[in-house]
């Protein structure tokens, strides 16, 4: 192979890679092992519109075991995280949704472009809330606290949020800040969330 050969393959490698990484429908095929790699081959290289078709192939198996590698590694560190975290469930949640700042005891806050959401103890709540705020009462806080290097490990939050959707478990409201991860969900849902995280702690 010549020089030039060399730098064309590089270049509908590096090609191929990126056009994968831009869509996540097949870097989740990729990951779970069930494309036909010819068959993707084909599209990509009339996408494209360079390479042959061997050298398209075997970039899209490249870019598929680097991400069974990657995807291993990082699933191993954010389980090690999920088996050194805390869970707790605190019921009486209130989700506060108001434009204006409120003084008000709260659990967890968010303060948005243009609103500000806070998560309650509702039983603390002794004061009468404005008119103008949205109010959702009687949910179940699903409480993390995790490990100082949960800040650095990337994929833990989705890991979580994909856990619960394949169980079809609603998240009302999601906030994660340092070491604390704070789900709210519905009472129905909370001791399935419950338990699905305890089999991984």
């Amino acid at each position: 192979m010549n020089d030039n050969d060399s730098d064309r393959t590089k270049s509908v490698a590096q090609m191929v890679r990126e056009t994968i990484h831009m869509r996540p429908s097949l870097l989740d095929a990729l990951k779970m092992q069930i494309v036909n790699y010819s068959a993707l081959a084909r599209m990509l290289q009339t996408e494209i519109g360079e390479g042959s078709l061997e050298a398209v192939k075997a970039a899209i198996i490249r870019v598929s075991d680097e991400l069974e590698t990657e995807n291993s590694l990082r699933e191993e560190m954010v389980l090690s995280i999920l088996r050194e975290s805390v869970v707790r469930l605190q019921d009486k949640i209130s989700v506060i949704i108001s434009s204006a700042e409120l003084d008000i005891p709260y659990i967890v806050t968010a303060y948005l472009t243009d609103s500000y959401v806070y998560v309650v103890d509702q039983t603390r709540l002794k004061n009468k809330l404005p008119d103008h705020v949205q109010v959702s009462s009687n949910l179940v806080a699903l409480i993390l606290i995790s490990p100082p290097r949960v800040e650095e490990t990337p994929g833990f939050v989705a890991f979580i949020t994909s856990l619960l959707a394949s169980r079809e478990i609603n998240i009302v409201e999601f906030i994660s800040c340092s070491t604390n991860t704070v789900i709210i969900l519905d009472q129905a849902d909370a001791l399935s969330a419950f338990s699905l995280l305890q089999n991984y702690i």
